[in-house]
């Protein structure tokens, strides 16, 4: 088996979609919202315009998780959208894919790296209080979906 995250290309700009919005609509019961259909038109290109990137999981060449950066500003960078098939769940690839987001945040020099999430997460809201988030308040520049529950940041310039 052999993990790899790479920035999304534009061969693989519907690879993030056909992860994400399946996950959103059967695994969360919710819908996407406008910003999030918005995001799925190219989702390299939105995260790349606020300074950030999109990321993708593959194992043996099969996309199985991503998640993107979208940068904030001055209040630094929120990780978005980081989902994991279930199939590829246990082989580190959310792990990795949170790693690689904060490294990305360190080389920009941003002062912290946020989340939204659910509270039904209790998987994923363990794994980032093992990286070392914390619950937070928004920061200035965070657009805060309607579904949000739980915000998290940790300082950026480190790097687990």
């Amino acid at each position: 088996m052999s993990l790899e995250i790479t920035p999304i290309d534009a061969a693989r700009t519907d690879a993030f979609g056909a992860v994400w919005i399946p996950w959103l609509r059967d695994t969360m019961g919710r819908t996407p919202e406008p910003e999030d259909l918005e995001v799925m038109a190219d989702p390299g290109a939105y995260y790349r315009a606020t300074g950030g990137e999109a990321f993708l999981a593959s194992i043996d060449g099969e996309v199985v998780g991503v998640v993107a950066v979208k940068g904030l500003g001055v209040s630094g960078f929120e990780f978005c959208k980081l989902v994991v098939g279930e199939a590829a769940r246990g082989h580190g690839a959310g792990r990795a894919l949170v790693e690689t987001c904060l490294r990305f945040a360190a080389e920009r020099g941003g002062p912290a790296l946020y989340l939204q999430s659910f509270k039904a997460l209790d998987v994923a809201l363990d794994l980032y209080r093992r990286m070392g988030f914390r619950d937070a308040a928004p920061p200035p520049g965070m657009t805060i979906l309607s579904r949000t529950e739980v915000i998290m940041s940790r300082e950026a310039n480190t790097v687990p």
